[in-house]
């Protein structure tokens, strides 16, 4: 059943939203991936450090060293995370009212709650801030379970680069029998991260199931509601 909204206008569905979100991710996911992984290549071929690749160590602890020494890694230090906000929120801001391609698709607009006009360069500035405020207090929340997954991370990598040379002349089966065991024993799980980041994503979007206008925890406060173009 259609919700009135803001000057009549009918509140978008959470199907609508969802499939809107799904034609974003097939637009905009391939492009991304190409770009970021092009210039992952472009720094392995020609901007990785020269001690890299021209020493002799060899193992986990090496690959580890560079992951952590790549350069988009800075942006996850405190430093490197302030400046992406100070460069993304002018950006959300000065695109508040602007459509995605699964928007216009399925024709939806972001409007304001009360007037259901224009969004506000405050109503704007407020979703950004509290979109980066819940991304920063859940990382704040996983530090622990983040670090500990690391030295495991760490001490497994280190174990299966000592089995890889060691047993190289083995059975290829016992060989990964010894891997299995190897992982069971630090109990590294590799999906368990992506399930502590869907958890991550409840508090903000479970007021969208629960609120009659489908607003998530940012749109909520900041007085922004999602609706069906007219006509659609």
């Amino acid at each position: 059943m259609a919700v009135d909204g803001p000057g009549g206008l009918e509140i978008a569905s959470l199907q609508r939203r969802a499939l809107a979100s799904l034609i974003d991710t097939a637009v905009f996911l391939p492009p991304m991936t190409l770009a970021g992984g092009g210039g992952l290549w472009l720094y392995m071929r020609y901007l990785r450090p020269r001690s890299d690749s021209d020493s002799d160590q060899e193992g986990p602890e090496s690959d580890l060293d560079f992951a952590e020494r790549l350069p988009f890694r800075r942006l996850t230090e405190p430093r490197g995370r302030v400046a992406m906000w100070a460069v993304a929120a002018p950006i959300d801001i000065a695109l508040r009212n602007w459509r995605s391609p699964g928007a216009r698709a399925m024709g939806l607009r972001r409007v304001d709650a009360h007037t259901g006009g224009a969004v506000s360069v405050r109503s704007a500035f407020i979703r950004s801030s509290i979109d980066t405020s819940s991304r920063e207090l859940y990382r704040l929340v996983q530090h622990r379970f983040t670090k500990r997954f690391t030295e495991r991370q760490r001490a497994l990598r280190a174990e299966l680069s000592e089995l890889r040379r060691t047993h190289a002349d083995d059975d290829e089966g016992e060989l990964r029998a010894r891997i299995q065991e190897a992982y069971r024993r630090h109990n590294v799980r590799p999906w368990s991260s992506c399930g502590r980041g869907l958890l991550g994503l409840v508090p903000k979007y479970l007021p969208a199931l629960l609120s009659a206008r489908h607003q998530t925890l940012p749109e909520r406060v900041a007085g922004i509601v999602v609706v069906v173009e007219r006509g659609q």
